[in-house]
């Protein structure tokens, strides 16, 4: 999930292993720790766009790189806090800082670290009270939640590499303020109270069982309206080979379903709000053969191994193909109108074949927003 409800997480983990003995350090260190495997984002400004997707989500989001790192972090944060801080802190927010394109921001970006940074060096650090096992303790839990979490998300976690597999329980959009913010207010006043103290234990325990209780009603929602589409397409006859379904942007109310029609997709909308459980199902054309031309099979395997097979292919206007992922539903850029933003252009140069991603167009995140955000509410 994003990179904040992510920190959240890992600061309610490390309070829960060590606050009680150590106060807001734990936080902060479980903040860290739960930020760390996201730092496998360097990795686009190295490859091109196809090797860092799959790269991303990878060994950092294992559970063999949690208990790599673990003793790591807890030496760390034992013998040199101080500069250790520096160390990450930089690199945490030193991506947004190399790529966001906007000039002003990258101003306030350079204060905030600044500012960030002077706090850091002018602490005074003592030795920690906690035992190298009790650091070792949180840095693991800290960073095993974070794929744990990501695993409920589309994108899909290596969770178990070395083997070439991503765990992906599509039940949960990658950002969802109902997940988030009652967990990050509730954090966020656990912190003021002391660290012996009774209200703060139970603030923080109280983020965790709203948040855990959110993620448990998005898989039964998942599961219910999973039901309904399978329902619709034998009522309406639709022969498909697998279904998926995902829930659309920042909520768990409006679900979108995607039915594998050999050359077709079938996608339509669900929400529980509305008033009858009829699904209108819209055919997307596949357009499979369109990648006749693409000699590379390799290429196709490695893409085709990130979608999960779940794509349509268009054309650019020079007839190049657009390989778009479907694995996330469409987007509704007008009403009952299905595109798929989120893909590789294909292009060959000299003879060899390549994949780029293209930024998605922002103009048209706004009117999808809003498509989304009336349809939620029922038809």
């Amino acid at each position: 999930m994003d990179s904040i409800t992510q920190i959240v997480l890992g600061a309610a983990v490390g309070e829960v292993v060590l606050g009680r003995k150590v106060g807001n350090k734990a936080m902060l260190w479980g903040a860290i720790a739960g930020t760390i495997p996201d730092l496998d984002v360097y990795q686009s400004l190295i490859f091109d766009s196809l090797k860092a997707n799959e790269l991303h989500r990878g060994f950092s989001h294992s559970i063999l790189f949690s208990v790599l790192f673990a003793p790591i972090l807890a030496w760390l944060v034992s013998h040199k806090e101080k500069w250790s801080l520096v160390v990450i802190i930089t690199l945490i927010l030193g991506f947004p800082l190399i790529t966001v394109p906007n000039i002003e921001l990258k101003l306030v970006l350079v204060g905030v670290i600044a500012v960030i940074l002077y706090f850091i060096l002018k602490n005074d650090y003592k030795p920690s009270i906690a035992s190298q096992r009790e650091w070792r303790k949180l840095m693991l839990w800290s960073l095993i939640t974070h794929p744990l979490l990501d695993c409920h998300t589309t994108w899909g976690t290596q969770l178990l590499w070395p083997l070439p597999y991503k765990l992906a329980w599509n039940n949960i959009f990658v950002v969802d303020p109902l997940y988030t913010v009652p967990f990050l207010l509730f954090v966020i006043s656990a912190m003021f109270y002391a660290r012996e103290s009774t209200t703060r234990k139970w603030l923080n325990y109280t983020g965790i069982i709203l948040s855990t209780a959110y993620m448990v009603w998005s898989l039964g929602v998942k599961w219910y309206t999973y039901r309904i589409f399978e329902d619709n397409l034998e009522v309406k006859g639709i022969i498909y080979s697998r279904l998926t379904t995902v829930p659309t942007p920042a909520n768990t109310f409006l679900w979108s379903a995607t039915a594998d029609g050999d050359s077709v997709l079938y996608t339509g909308l669900y929400s529980i709000f509305d008033k009858d459980k009829n699904v209108d199902f819209i055919s997307v054309p596949s357009n499979h053969a369109l990648l006749k031309q693409v000699r590379d099979t390799t290429l196709l395997n490695r893409l085709n191994f990130l979608s999960k097979d779940w794509y349509v292919i268009t054309l650019d206007s020079n007839s190049n193909p657009i390989y778009s992922d479907a694995r996330y539903g469409p987007m509704y850029i007008e009403p009952n109108k299905p595109n798929y933003g989120f893909g590789y252009q294909l292009l060959e140069r000299d003879g060899k074949w390549r994949a780029e991603q293209g930024d998605r167009p922002k103009e048209k995140i706004k009117p999808m927003l809003s498509i989304l955000w009336n349809r939620i509410w029922g038809k």
